[in-house]
């Protein structure tokens, strides 16, 4: 995708929202901008209507039922939750620890340490994903919760998410699984998984900003402690008025991956292994972590003995990347990430994460990697 002048080459920050999601979003604005909580009129009816219909389509994203998925305002507000309802039943079932990822997001690591709970770092395996043999080492009848990110947001590591949830089951623990970045990277069966909570974001699958979702298995939507209490909406589970056209929008881009998921990762991987290759061959960067495994249009580029930040200020306006988490770009700190692959602090800040989407091409890749060759030689 181009802006302009300016190549998106940072689809794990945020995704572009498709066109056909826009679309419904307004037919929903037209016609179903009724109160959704109105229960006396025929057009508050509509409006609830139109929300069920977009959570059966967000459920069957992951093998789950419409009455299963909690609207949030975002994803850092359903890890909050995840955490909090943790946080509580720990307190009534005697439960000291929590267990989160050591490369997670800075919502969990962040609500992690406000918790009443005492939180544990779950170091990571050579794929920068998180150790399921560590965790088996570390988790114990102290451990209230396993909260990992299931797609690293900066590396691209899938994590094994069937192992991590065989431990937590085997130990009694919950497992809840930030699942922001996974739609577009792999299948996913919750039921099957038995994955107590699940964290999805619409803005990370071309769906609007501000809006998503926490998902709970069987038995687990009574347990739920909202952030926000609110007049009772969403049976007590999380209040607010729902905001229909973000809603509708989202269950649609949800709809459009259920059919077009596997085409559309094939092609991105392509596009991003010839990014790769690309900049490889020229002797312009590394990628770091292994391809397997991983978030098809993830890249987590190393260039020696370039400061990362100053390298995309100079590129500005021609590509859009990061240097970690959009989430932590306020952080001068190198990336928390790379650091717990086991990479020093210098190392670290050398890294650029670029990351590709459903409008990507290979002519945007050609064009970034030919801007980048000329700006560290000096002609750009």
């Amino acid at each position: 995708m181009q802006v302009g002048e300016t190549i998106y080459l940072d689809y794990q920050a945020s995704t572009p929202m498709d066109e056909r999601v826009l679309q419904m979003m307004q037919a929903a604005s037209a016609t179903c901008f009724a109160n959704p909580h109105a229960a006396d009129h025929a057009l508050g009816w509509r409006a609830a209507a139109a929300i069920k219909t977009a959570a059966a389509q967000v459920g069957n994203l992951f093998g789950l039922q419409g009455d299963d998925v909690i609207f949030t305002s975002g994803a850092s507000e359903a890890n909050a939750m995840a955490i909090r309802t943790a946080d509580a039943i720990a307190v009534r079932a005697q439960r000291t620890e929590l267990l989160v990822g050591a490369a997670d997001h800075g919502s969990i690591l962040n609500e992690a340490a406000q918790s009443r709970l005492s939180a544990r770092h779950i170091p990571l395996n050579e794929r920068g994903a998180p150790d399921p043999d560590r965790l088996r080492a570390m988790i114990s009848e102290a451990s209230a919760l396993v909260s990992i990110v299931g797609v690293n947001n900066e590396n691209g590591a899938i994590a094994d998410l069937k192992a991590i949830s065989d431990i937590c089951k085997s130990n009694g623990v919950l497992f809840h699984a930030d699942l922001s970045q996974a739609p577009l990277a792999m299948d996913i069966d919750l039921l099957d998984l038995d994955i107590a909570f699940a964290t999805i974001s619409s803005h990370k699958l071309y769906g609007p900003k501000g809006v998503g979702a926490l998902l709970t298995g069987p038995g687990m939507s009574e347990s739920i402690a909202p952030v926000i209490t609110g007049a009772g909406q969403q049976g007590g589970r999380r209040g607010g008025t729902m905001p229909t056209e973000l809603i509708v929008g989202f269950g649609e881009a949800c709809r459009i991956i259920s059919e077009n998921g596997e085409t559309e990762r094939v092609r991105v991987t392509a596009i991003r292994d010839h990014f790769i290759k690309s900049l490889e061959e020229k002797h312009i960067a590394s990628v770091i972590g292994s391809l397997e495994q991983r978030h098809p249009g993830n890249a987590l580029m190393h260039f020696p003995n370039q400061d990362a930040a100053d390298l995309l200020a100079r590129l500005q306006p021609f590509i859009a990347a990061s240097t970690q988490s959009a989430c932590s770009s306020g952080n001068i700190e190198p990336s928390h990430v790379v650091q717990a692959m086991g990479y020093e602090r210098g190392f670290a800040s050398e890294c650029i994460r670029f990351s590709f989407g459903r409008f990507s091409d290979c002519k945007q890749v050609d064009q970034a990697v030919a801007m980048i060759e000329n700006l560290l030689l000096g002609d750009l």
